[in-house]
């Protein structure tokens, strides 16, 4: 029979794209095995969800040309709190910041683990491991009109709308915002710490990115 022959060349179509098409098949359940066969270990959150957020205010801080710095410590450790609230706390942090530091001002952005004591009863303290997130930057931390206290954040200064907030979702996650100014009202220190997380965390890949 002739290649040329119209019969052989439709049959010969077909087989082959039969062909492609299981080996595609067998490919893409091959692929997806070795996803959900090798976890990843999540590590560096903190400091990815840090530079995520200097990256969204970056134009900002351009503009203020504020002088930034940065000292991370290596290895930190994931903490409990989830991504997404860890992400609007650290998000918001910036916001705050960036709203308030003065032009041609400074700020620095420092990451720390350590151990702390947390009062788990009445007389009772218990160790604890933390992450903290640290900010200080130049300026008045009121560039607005001043908040009445209120129930959510129990301080002497009086605090922006956005850090009642944050704090709050701090608290819910067994964390502590603590929020001051020097004594000249240079500068400000702001600072989240949250308990870090005693595991390793794995994470799968999805395979949704598989499904065209």
């Amino acid at each position: 029979m002739k290649f040329s022959d119209t019969e052989f060349g439709e049959f010969f179509y077909r087989s082959v794209k039969e062909d492609i098409e299981k080996v595609d098949l067998l490919l893409e359940g091959f692929h997806q095995y070795l996803l959900i066969s090798a976890p990843l270990k999540k590590e560096n959150t903190v400091h990815r969800l840090i530079e995520e957020a200097l990256k969204k205010y970056q134009i900002q801080l351009k503009e203020k040309k504020v002088a930034l710095s940065k000292r991370y410590e290596r290895g930190l450790p994931e903490t409990i709190v989830p991504d997404e609230p860890l992400r609007y706390i650290i998000n918001s942090i910036f916001q705050y910041g960036v709203k308030a530091i003065t032009p041609n001002g400074d700020m620095e952005v420092s990451t720390r683990d350590f151990m702390t004591q947390r009062e788990v009863d009445v007389g009772l303290r218990k160790k604890e491991r933390c992450i903290e997130v640290r900010v200080v930057f130049t300026g008045d931390s009121r560039p607005g009109e001043p908040f009445k206290e209120g129930p959510i954040f129990h301080k002497e200064e009086p605090l922006d709308l956005i850090l009642r907030l944050v704090e709050e979702v701090v608290r819910r996650n067994r964390g502590v915002m603590e929020f001051n100014t020097d004594e000249k009202r240079v500068k400000t220190f702001l600072s989240v710490r949250v308990p870090a997380e005693r595991r390793e965390i794995f994470f799968y890949q999805s395979i949704d990115q598989l499904v065209n």
